[in-house]
C-alpha cells in the first residue's frame, strides 16, 4: 500500500484529488502512516432538505470491538460534499474509531450528532489527537452522546508534569481553524490528556458539556484555549485532574459562565510565556461559575524566563467555592525554567469570591520583578479558613492572610483576610 504523502502528490499530480482528501489522507484513520482505503462514492443530494448521513450505513459496527475508522472517514466525505446543510450520525452503540481527522472546506454546515459511545484505541497516534476537526467553518457537534478516551490505560506512563518539553498524549477533540463552532450536550470520559483544545478557532460556543477523568489524571484539561477568539463556554461541568478550562496563548474576547469546576486545578489564564514570541491575551472573563475540592482557585500563571507579551483585562466575578486550595492566585514563576516572566499583567479584578478554603493565604500575587502586575483589584472577597494545608506565612501572622510580591494591589469591599501591606 502507498504512503500517505505519496498518494496525496499522486493526487495532485493528476488533478484527481480534492482538497478534503488530501486533508484526510494525510492523517484520518491511519494506520501507520497510510491511508486505510479508497473513497467511496460520494451520495447525490436532491434539493435542498438537511441530509443526514448514519455512520453504520457505511459499515461501523456498534459492539466496542470493530474498528470502525474508515466507517467515519467514509461518511465524513458524504457530509463535507453535501451542497445542503449534512449530518453525520453516530447513533446507539460503542463505536471503537481513532484517530480521525475531519477535515475541510466543506461545502455546506456539517453537523456531527453523537447518540452512542466512541471509544479511543489505546495506540496509534501519529498525531496528538484523537479526534481533529479542522479547515472547516460552519460545524455543530451535539450530543447526547460520549467519547471516551479510555486514558486509565496510559496515565501512569504520563510523566509530563511541569515539564518545558514534552510529548502529551492525544487530546482527545481538538478543533483548529475553523470559524463559527457550536458544541452543545456531548460528555468527554477519561481523556488521555486534554478532553478538548481550541486552537486558531473564532466564534465558538461551548454548552451543556460533560468531562470528567479522576483527581490524579495527569495533565487532563478539560478546555483548553490558544488564538481562540470570540469564545463562550457555558452551563457546562468540568472534573478532571488539570485546569478545567485554560486559556492560552493569542486567546481574546472569551467569556466562562456557569460552569462547575471540581476535582481539577482550576480556572485559569495560562500557563503563559512557555513558548518564544507569544500572542497577547486579552478579555477573559469568568463570572458565576461553581468550584469544589479544585488544587487551584482563580489562577493567572505565567512561565519564568519567558518573552516578552502581555495578559489585560481579566476578571474573576461572582464565584462560589467549596474547600478550595489557593482560591486566587497569580504565578509568574510557574513552571521549572528560570529567569524572570516577561508577561506584563494588568487590569485584573477578582470580585465577589465567597465559600471556603483549605489555604491560609487567601490572596497570593506573586508577580514577575522584570514586569510587575499593574491594576489587579481584590474586591468583596469573603472565604471561611476550614482547613490546615496553607503554605507561606501570612501577611499579618496570623491564620489567614495575602502576599502580594512585585504588585499593585488594590482591596476593596468585604474582606475575609488581613490585606497585604503597602
Amino acid at each position: 500500500m502507498a504512503s500517505a504523502r505519496s498518494l496525496v502528490a499522486k493526487a495532485n499530480n493528476t488533478n484527481v484529488g480534492s482538497l478534503i482528501l488530501m486533508t484526510l489522507v494525510l492523517g484520518s484513520c491511519v494506520a501507520n502512516g497510510e491511508y486505510p482505503g479508497a473513497r467511496r462514492g460520494l451520495t447525490a443530494v436532491a434539493g435542498g432538505a438537511p441530509t443526514v448521513f448514519d455512520i453504520t450505513k457505511n459499515g461501523a459496527v456498534g459492539n466496542g470491538a470493530t474498528d470502525s475508522c474508515k466507517a467515519f472517514l467514509n461518511t465524513w466525505l458524504q457530509v463535507c460534499a453535501s451542497p445542503v446543510p449534512a449530518t453525520l450520525l453516530v447513533p446507539k452503540g460503542e463505536f471503537l474509531a481513532g484517530p480521525v481527522i475531519f477535515a475541510g472546506p466543506c461545502k455546506s454546515k456539517v453537523t456531527v450528532e453523537v447518540q452512542g459511545t466512541i471509544t479511543a484505541p489505546p495506540t496509534g497516534y501519529p498525531t496528538p489527537e484523537w479526534f481533529l476537526f479542522e479547515h472547516v467553518d460552519n460545524v455543530v457537534l451535539t450530543g447526547p452522546g460520549t467519547f471516551h478516551g479510555k486514558g486509565e490505560a496510559i496515565w501512569k506512563a504520563d510523566g509530563c508534569g511541569q515539564k518545558a518539553e514534552c510529548n502529551l498524549p492525544p487530546t482527545s477533540l481538538k478543533f483548529r481553524n475553523i470559524l463559527n463552532l457550536d458544541i452543545s450536550g456531548i460528555s468527554s470520559v477519561n481523556a488521555k490528556a486534554f478532553h478538548m483544545f481550541l486552537v486558531k478557532t473564532t466564534n465558538v460556543k461551548v454548552s451543556n458539556i460533560k468531562l470528567t477523568a479522576p483527581a490524579e489524571s495527569p495533565n487532563t484539561d478539560g478546555i483548553h484555549l490558544s488564538n481562540a477568539v470570540n469564545v463562550h463556554i457555558v452551563d457546562s461541568v468540568v472534573a478532571t485532574g488539570d485546569d478545567c478550562i485554560s486559556v492560552g496563548r493569542g486567546s481574546t474576547n472569551v467569556t466562562v459562565e456557569r460552569v462547575m469546576c471540581g476535582p481539577g486545578h482550576g480556572l485559569s489564564v495560562g500557563s503563559l510565556g512557555k513558548y518564544p514570541n507569544e500572542e497577547n491575551v486579552a478579555g477573559i472573563h469568568f463570572k458565576n461559575c461553581t468550584m469544589k475540592d479544585t488544587d487551584n482557585g482563580l489562577r493567572i500563571k505565567s512561565w519564568g524566563g519567558s518573552s516578552p507579551s502581555t495578559a489585560v483585562d481579566i476578571t474573576y466575578e461572582d464565584i462560589t467555592m467549596t474547600n478550595v486550595k489557593n482560591p486566587i492566585i497569580i504565578d509568574q514563576n510557574y513552571g521549572t525554567r528560570g529567569g524572570d516572566s516577561k508577561v506584563a499583567i494588568s487590569n485584573v479584578l477578582f470580585k465577589n469570591v465567597k465559600g471556603t478554603t483549605i489555604s491560609k493565604d487567601e490572596v497570593q500575587i506573586m508577580c514577575s520583578k522584570a514586569v510587575p502586575c499593574k491594576g489587579v483589584n481584590v474586591v468583596d472577597v469573603e472565604l471561611n479558613f476550614v482547613g490546615d494545608k496553607g503554605g507561606h506565612p501570612s501577611a499579618s501572622g496570623g491564620l489567614v492572610g495575602s502576599l502580594c510580591t512585585n504588585a499593585n494591589v488594590v482591596f476593596g469591599g468585604k474582606l475575609s483576610f488581613p490585606m497585604c501591606p503597602k
